[in-house]
């Protein structure tokens, strides 16, 4: 069986102006857990907007437990909605999946 996703959270952090042309971005830390029944979650991988997927370490740095607890921070999200997938593989390639949207609001500034 595959692993499950467990407790996909977001929180978002200070948004800040961004470069000169005054676009808005924000901080989003993505928690999220991998349970495994049947053997030890190997990798986990996210993805935003459907862009490419990238490796996530689990907190303990080593995957080799049938639960892994990992949590990320992505930098530079701009104002608007953002997809966040998570998926997670076990021993023996079976993978399991989720995704969140996070909004990040507009708080575009005068200069």
């Amino acid at each position: 069986t595959p692993p499950a996703i467990e407790h996909l959270d977001t929180a978002i952090g200070a948004a800040h102006s961004g470069n000169t042309a005054n676009i808005n971005v924000a901080t989003v830390k993505v928690q999220f857990i991998a349970r495994d029944a049947a053997s030890s979650v190997e990798r986990a991988q996210y993805s935003v907007d459907g862009g490419d997927w990238t490796l996530v370490a689990p907190l303990g740095n080593i995957s080799d437990a049938p639960v892994e607890r990992y949590e990320f921070t992505l930098d530079n999200l701009a104002a608007g909605e953002h997809t966040i997938a998570v998926r997670a593989y076990d021993r023996f390639e079976n993978v399991g999946s989720g995704k969140t949207t996070v909004m990040i609001p507009n708080n575009t500034t005068r200069r």
